[in-house]
Order: C-alpha cells, then sequence, then structure tokens
C-alpha cells in the first residue's frame, strides 16, 4: 500500500494516472502523494513526460510506469518559446497521445485519471478513448495564467482552455482546486458536480493539533516559505518589507525555504537569516514546519494575474495548517486565498501593495505573542471541515469508483 487505508475498500478500480512527471520524481506534487495515500500500488499504473531527478525513497508507487519522454530543451520557457511550442504541438503531441492510446490498450484500465495541466491537456484533447473507460480529470491551474501565456503564446493558451472545457463536458467526474476553478468551468460547461479538492489534514496531523505541545521560546521567530514562488514581484516586495522592519522585532527573525528549489543561489538570498533545507519526506516537512510560527503565502497581490489568483489555491496553504502553523497570506482582494482567510480565521491576510502598507502589516502581524496558539482553536474546526484530508480523498475515490 501506498500507506494504510482507514477502512479497507471493498471494490478498486484499475487507474492508470496521467501527469507531468512519475510518481518518485522530486517534481511530482505533495498533494498528488497525498490523493493516492492507502491506494494499492499493484492497482495503479502511470503515464508521464517530463525528466527530472527522482526520490531514493519515494512515498508514493505505481505498479507499471510508462513515459513518452518530452526532452527538456524543448519545452517552452523564453528562449524561443513560439517555436518550441509549436513543434510540441504539431509532432509531440500526436505522437504522445498515440503512445498513451497503446498504454491504454495494453493496461485495460477501469478509469484514467488525469490532471490537466500543461502539456498534458493537449495530449489528453487528442486521445480516442476506448469505449468503456471512466475519464476523471482534475484542475489545479488554467493554462491562461501569465506565466503560462508567455510560455505557450496567448493564441494557444486560450486554445487549451477550449481543451478543458472540452475535456470536462466530455469527463465521467471532475474536480477543481478551489470553488472559484468550480465555478468557472460551470459557467463554460454547464457542468455542476465536481468536486473541490486541495491538500490538507491527515489524521495523524490532526490528531497532533489537538495535543498541540507549546514549543520552548528560543528567541528566534522562524517564518516558512514552502514550495515555488510564483509571483516573484510580489514576494520581492513582501521580502523588501521585511528586511526594513526586520530590526524591530524583539526576536531575531529566520526565514526558511522547504521545497529544494535552489533559492539559495538566487541575489536575493541573504544566508545571515535566511535558510534552505533539502528535501523531506511528507510526515518529515510537517515536522520540520512545527518549530516555525508563521507559515507565508504570496499571490498577486497587484491583480496582474487574476486567472492564477482567482482560480488557482496554493497547497503550500494545506501544508502550514497541518503542522499547525498559521498563514501570513498576501493578496488581492479576489483571490482564492483571500476568500478562504475571509471565511475561516487562519492567519493574518493582506491585500497591501506598497511598502508602508506592508511593513505595517509586518510588524502588527509578528508582534503577536505565540501566534500558533492564537490561531489553534480556528486551524482546528478548519482541520475538521473544508481541510480534512481524509474526508476529500474518500469522496474523490468515490468518483474513481472505490467501494
Amino acid at each position: 500500500m501506498n500507506s494504510t487505508a482507514s477502512a479497507p475498500p471493498t471494490a478498486l478500480p484499475r487507474i492508470l494516472f496521467v501527469h507531468d512527471f512519475r510518481p518518485d520524481s522530486l517534481h511530482t506534487a505533495d498533494l498528488i502523494r497525498q490523493l493516492f495515500l492507502g491506494f494499492p500500488p499493484e492497482n495503479l499504473a502511470w503515464w508521464s513526460f517530463r525528466q527530472t531527478d527522482r526520490h531514493a525513497s519515494p512515498d508514493l508507487r505505481a505498479a507499471r510506469c510508462y513515459e513518452f519522454p518530452l526532452p527538456n530543451r524543448l519545452v517552452p520557457h523564453q528562449r524561443l518559446a513560439g517555436l518550441k511550442s509549436a513543434c510540441l504541438e504539431n509532432f509531440w503531441v500526436p505522437r504522445a497521445a498515440r503512445n498513451l492510446e497503446c498504454v491504454m490498450a495494453e493496461e485495460k484500465p477501469d478509469v484514467v485519471v488525469a490532471l490537466l495541466f500543461g502539456w498534458s491537456v493537449p495530449v489528453l484533447a487528442h486521445i480516442r478513448w476506448p469505449a468503456g473507460v471512466r475519464r476523471h480529470f482534475s484542475l489545479w491551474d488554467f493554462p491562461d495564467t501569465n506565466g503560462m501565456t508567455a510560455a505557450l503564446g496567448e493564441s494557444r493558451s486560450v486554445r487549451f482552455v477550449s481543451f478543458i472545457h472540452a475535456l470536462v463536458r466530455q469527463a465521467d467526474t471532475f474536480d477543481a482546486i478551489c470553488p472559484g476553478a468550480l465555478a468557472e468551468l460551470r459557467a463554460h460547461t454547464g457542468r455542476r458536480d465536481g468536486l473541490v479538492v486541495h491538500s490538507g489534514f491527515e489524521p495523524q496531523h490532526l490528531a497532533a493539533l489537538e495535543k498541540f505541545e507549546v514549543i520552548p521560546d528560543d528567541g528566534v521567530l522562524r517564518l516558512a516559505y514552502v514550495g515555488t514562488i510564483i509571483s516573484k514581484s510580489d514576494f520581492l516586495e513582501m521580502l523588501a518589507a521585511l528586511k526594513k522592519i526586520h530590526s524591530q522585532i524583539p526576536q531575531r527573525i529566520e526565514l526558511e525555504f522547504f521545497g529544494g528549489r535552489n533559492y539559495r543561489s538566487r541575489a536575493w538570498f541573504e544566508p545571515d537569516w535566511m535558510t534552505e533545507h533539502g528535501m523531506f519526506t511528507d510526515d518529515g516537512l510537517i515536522t520540520a514546519l512545527r518549530r516555525c510560527a508563521w507559515g507565508i503565502v504570496v499571490m498577486d497581490s497587484a491583480g496582474e494575474d487574476l486567472r492564477y489568483s482567482r482560480f488557482s489555491f496554493p497547497n503550500k496553504v494545506g501544508t502550514y495548517l497541518s503542522a499547525g502553523v498559521p498563514v501570513l497570506g498576501f493578496g488581492h482582494s479576489t483571490s482564492s486565498l483571500a476568500q478562504i482567510m475571509q471565511e475561516h480565521r487562519l492567519g493574518k491576510f493582506t491585500n497591501a501593495t506598497t511598502g508602508e502598507d506592508l511593513e505595517k502589516f509586518l510588524l502588527e502581524s509578528l508582534r503577536l505573542a505565540s501566534p500558533r496558539t492564537a490561531f489553534r482553536d480556528d486551524i482546528l474546526r478548519c482541520a475538521r471541515t473544508e481541510f480534512n484530508a481524509a474526508e476529500m480523498r474518500a469522496r474523490l475515490w468515490r468518483l474513481w469508483g472505490v467501494r
């Protein structure tokens, strides 16, 4: 088993999962591992196309892994992005689709589960689906965010969005990362039966938070940042404000990065008060985060990329809360982050964009005594409802056909 299920299911479908990365890739999202927690590897096959480094001891395993490599040198970024995208769409995508069809014919899955992201979208749109195979699609980001549009080009991004709408219309079941994304899909497909699925508390994390041990004060205020920096300019604005008020906080501030993104090589990284950790197991990450007072989330405060901030949701929120760490949130007032933090008292949130306002917010927030204790009861209430990973997983598995 990928882990121990809370109650053994009586019927398990054969699943073929479609994703950019292998199950043991360093880039496979924590949420994917969480969604397959307890699912037997022998019932899971995997198709991927991106080449990355791998975990030596992965938490997630599949019985059979298939790959149709997309060479890293052809992945569109900034340089020659239009030419690379055209080559991929006209030559690689049709061949990848035929390869995936051959894998489906060999595996004969009961259900294909696919994350609609990046170049998997046109591949899935070109599939000739065999009769009797159910389709479940997951959406975490639309392909017309600023970053994706820069890589794909505007017309191709719009086309990929139309592919997603068509795939969701045809799907047997589907889920999205936040209510805003479901509402957007509903407006374009008419589907009202989608499920919201994001990261959350595992039972052992909930039990640990219910016991709650006060961490001794060692004179250090640890701020955590997990994963990728998406809104780079907003992050740098926050960092500049944090550096300015640094000396006005009685404790020594340490900003700790988790996720192995090599931020220590960036020009803004200051090793005298910043630390970057290596990769952790999922439970190891939660344990490490429990030393921190706040978890930072930065999500397009200026509203320059509303397709991202309204229709995506930072999974680092669930990761922080699982460790009992309140959120220090920066984002636009219409973002999914603003919505969840208005509905639940999970920490402090601001939509400030100027240095002066950011400094004021940070001073007020970081002077709060014992933030983990101050927000504990509210985080617990939210953990039992919105962020209950076991319940979300059970609902999702029912859509996959687990009984």
